[in-house]
This record gives C-alpha cells, sequence and structure tokens, in this order.
C-alpha cells in the first residue's frame, strides 16, 4: 500500500474517534495549500517528506483552542500544529542550535531537517512534541530527551494516535 494511502486510512481512524465526541477535541484546519508548503520548504531550505506532505494535505493542523474542556492536545498529548507553528518552532531550535545549546540538555543537536508536526508548550516555551525527519520517521523531544525515529513511519504514528483515542 502507498504511503499516501496509509496516512489517509491511518486518518480516517482519528477522525472516527473525533466524530465519536466531537465536542471535546479541537476545529480541525482546512487542508494546506500546496503553496504554503512550497514556501515552507523554501523559507526553512528543506524538503518536506510526502507523508507530512500528504498529512497537511488533508488538515493543516487544528486551532489552538484551550478551554472549554476541548482537547486541544490530543495528538499523544500535544497539539497537532499548523505550517506556521512548525516554522516558528523549526526556526526556534535551529537557532539555539546554531548556538549549541541543545547539546548539553540533549546530549545531541536538533537536526534541521526535521520538521515539528506536534508541539506543547506552556505559552512561553515549546516543551515538547514530534517531528518528522526526512525520511519519514517521526521523533520527539521534550525538555529531558531527544529522541529520533520514535515511530518507523508517520503512518506508524497516527495510528498508535488512532488506537489511543
Amino acid at each position: 500500500m502507498a504511503g499516501e494511502q496509509k496516512i489517509q486510512q491511518a486518518w480516517n481512524r482519528i477522525q472516527q474517534a473525533i466524530s465519536r465526541h466531537p465536542d471535546t477535541y479541537p476545529p480541525l484546519r482546512p487542508p494546506a495549500p500546496p503553496a504554503a508548503v512550497r514556501a515552507l520548504e523554501e523559507d526553512q531550505d528543506m524538503r518536506i517528506p510526502e507523508a507530512l506532505r500528504t498529512l497537511w494535505g488533508i488538515h493543516e493542523g487544528a486551532y489552538d483552542v484551550r478551554d472549554r474542556g476541548m482537547r486541544w492536545d490530543f495528538m499523544d498529548g500535544h497539539a497537532f500544529i499548523s505550517l506556521d507553528k512548525a516554522q516558528q518552532i523549526h526556526h526556534m531550535f535551529t537557532l539555539r542550535l546554531n548556538h549549541g545549546l541543545y547539546v548539553k540538555q540533549w546530549g545531541r543537536a536538533w537536526n534541521p531537517a526535521w520538521i515539528p508536526v506536534t508541539s506543547r508548550d506552556d505559552q512561553t516555551m515549546h516543551t515538547s512534541g514530534h517531528f518528522v525527519d526526512p525520511e519519514g520517521r517521526v521523533g520527539s523531544w521534550n525538555d529531558r530527551a531527544l529522541t529520533p525515529a520514535k515511530h518507523p513511519t508517520l503512518a506508524h504514528y497516527l495510528n498508535h494516535i488512532a488506537d489511543r483515542m
């Protein structure tokens, strides 16, 4: 089965879970325009993996809603972020990478080819999240660890989310 189909099938499972309790999940954004994805690639001088391009073609994240009991953090405890937020986080980590601030904390540097797809924040700092690497694997970060290739594919990660929902 092609990667695009696996992403779509995994997302369909997530959508089914959301449809059972729609008032508890944040509203999903519309698909990301292909031009916006290309602009992100050009701005960050990187290539978006096809799996992530497919996911953002379904929904460009969710709106950041933190009130009324909504699960703004339904993606394994994280918010499903927009392209703008992914760009902001990527820039923040890459800028700090250039000054060596994360090597002591994580024992390794942030790879500029990693693209954030989820994040948890405290309104001032992105404390944890998940990213997609150039091969389409999903890694994670938090204030104590940086874990590359936590999930072998984005579809695997999305199925993991669906299983937990």
